[in-house]
């Protein structure tokens, strides 16, 4: 007689494998192969979650994260995927991530090419990880044999990646699986390589920015090769890019120039080491000045109301390329004093916007405002107390402090340090900031916390309770301005600034409920609603 399985919420984990695709791990054959093991063992799949960028870790894979933080609210009860090497590629990371869903919150991981079986089981247990023990030795050498044959085309004077402006490679056709099969020489496109010399030209005269270059460029309605509009960021890209001069070029500074063999030359030596010396010569003299140390209240929250059309169609997307975010700059008066300003990034990238920038003050002090409007009812409160109290409960039991977070701090001082120097460029600088930023709120989220003093249960409960009870009162007592900003993040995702006023606050996802009962209206995006 057969016994019914019991019938499981899950979900589906696949990954892309490009090397693979000709082995079965494609996509399409992933989820093929996933659905039919659902139906045929009562699993109802609720989602599908994908990442089909291959060879990231798993704090670097989008849609791997956000699983796990609906693991964390247990809104399924099993995890499937491919093949083990589908969920990680080193023993590590899989027995780390494993054994947060299995242990910490009961839901079971399960390669259904592979049947371990009860992952409990001593047997089990060792088969599946000599099965990733392989996956991880196949990635290493992938990896090895990869590097190797990008230094050898690199020694034989040919180009790795894709051609910059101003290059193309020629297609030769499809191959089985219908991707494009291009040529390994870059070709130069006449049209785009007159304009890559125009940029150089134009910048050599002294008379022009970066950013006013960028400007007259997106006037005429010209776009990069990626179709977005030129930037400050990504004229300078271009002005100290070594490839036209027909270099193989790494910004790895152990690696020397190479002639190309496979591409000529766009600019001429002379015109572009007269453009570097231009370079040096206005960093000297309009550089702006640092301030990652000197503090502000909004910083990496406030965006341009009239810059909204660069973001329309990504609102969700929080790593959209042409994001309106307003930097923070500090400019010094006459006087010598500070001014804090939020400044439109695309009025420095180039010269579209036409919003001014607006002193910090100002706007800092209409979102402090906004927050002194809190009211929440008595069973709010009681319920999120007890949330917290519940949240400290796993943390003694789950959390073990970890030198991870210490360790990705250090890597943003080190990044800094970096940034100062002229190591990194702007691009380069923010990316990097982004990926710790990312990499640290996963960890937190995962209930990992650093080896630092915390406060104790009752403290931060009764300092909750005297937040959500009297927020104004709250507001006004000794808080640093550090704890104040920690507040904000906790609940607002994004502010959005015309001229000099708040014109919509967009309230991260956990506290929209929050949001709806303040006294004024909140937008969810800045064109319906706002204040």
């Amino acid at each position: 007689m057969n016994i019914p399985t019991k019938h499981k919420l899950g979900i589906a984990y696949i990954r892309e494998s490009t090397e693979e695709q000709d082995k079965g791990f494609s996509p399409q054959n992933q989820e093929h192969t996933i659905r039919e093991y659902a139906k045929k063992n009562n699993i109802e799949i609720i989602k599908i979650y994908k990442d089909l960028l291959s060879g990231k870790s798993a704090t670097k894979r989008t849609d791997f994260q956000k699983m796990t933080d609906s693991a964390m609210l247990k809104e399924f009860e099993i995890i499937l995927v491919f093949h083990t090497s589908r969920f990680a590629r080193n023993v590590k990371e899989a027995r780390e991530y494993k054994d947060l869903f299995r242990k910490k919150l009961g839901i079971d991981v399960v390669s259904v090419t592979q049947p371990f079986g009860d992952f409990n089981d001593p047997s089990s247990f060792l088969n599946e990880g000599v099965n990733e023990l392989f996956d991880e030795h196949y990635s290493r050498q992938l990896s090895f044999w990869m590097r190797a044959s990008l230094m050898e085309k690199r020694r034989q004077g040919k180009q790795n990646g894709n051609p910059p402006i101003g290059y193309y490679k020629k297609r030769l056709g499809v191959d089985e699986n219908g991707k494009p099969i291009y040529a390994s020489q870059w070709l130069v496109e006449k049209k785009t390589a007159d304009l890559v010399k125009r940029i150089y030209t134009l910048y050599a005269t002294g008379n022009y920015s970066m950013s006013e270059i960028a400007g007259i460029l997106t006037k005429e309605g010209l776009k990069t090769n990626y179709g977005n509009e030129f930037t400050y960021s990504s004229i300078k890209g271009i002005l100290q890019n070594k490839v036209y001069l027909g270099l193989v070029h790494s910004p790895r500074k152990e690696l020397p120039d190479i002639k190309s063999t496979n591409h000529k030359a766009i600019i001429s030596k002379d015109l572009y080491y007269k453009v570097q010396d231009k370079i040096h010569e206005r960093a000297k003299h309009f550089g702006r000045p640092l301030a990652q140390h000197r503090f502000y209240l909004l910083q990496g929250l406030v965006f341009c109301y009239p810059c909204f059309k660069h973001i329309k169609g990504k609102e969700s997307d929080d790593k959209a390329r042409m994001l309106p975010s307003m930097y923070c700059h500090t400019k010094i008066n006459k006087g010598y004093e500070d001014i804090f300003q939020y400044i439109c990034k695309f009025r420095r990238e180039n010269q579209t916007c036409t919003q001014p920038g607006v002193r910090c003050e100002i706007i800092d002090d209409q979102v402090i405002e906004f927050m002194n409007g809190f009211t929440l009812p008595e069973d709010i409160i009681k319920e999120t107390l007890e949330k917290l109290h519940q949240l400290f409960q796993h943390l003694k039991t789950e959390s073990k402090p970890d030198n991870r977070i210490v360790e990705l701090q250090k890597r943003r001082k080190r990044v800094n340090i970096m940034f100062e120097a002229g190591e990194l460029s702007d691009d380069a600088y923010t990316k990097r900031l982004q990926e710790i930023k990312e990499d640290i709120e996963k960890l937190e989220r995962q209930g990992i916390v650093p080896n630092i003093k915390r406060l104790s249960e009752e403290q931060m409960l009764k300092k909750t309770e005297q937040y959500l009870r009297d927020y104004k009162a709250f507001w006004g007592s000794n808080l640093t301005k550090e704890e104040r900003r920690e507040w904000i993040l906790l609940t607002i995702k994004r502010i959005w600034v015309k001229i000099d006023r708040v014109v919509a606050i967009e309230p991260r996802d956990d506290y929209k409920a929050l949001f709806v009962s303040h006294k004024k209206v909140i937008a969810q995006l800045p064109v319906i609603a706002p204040l």
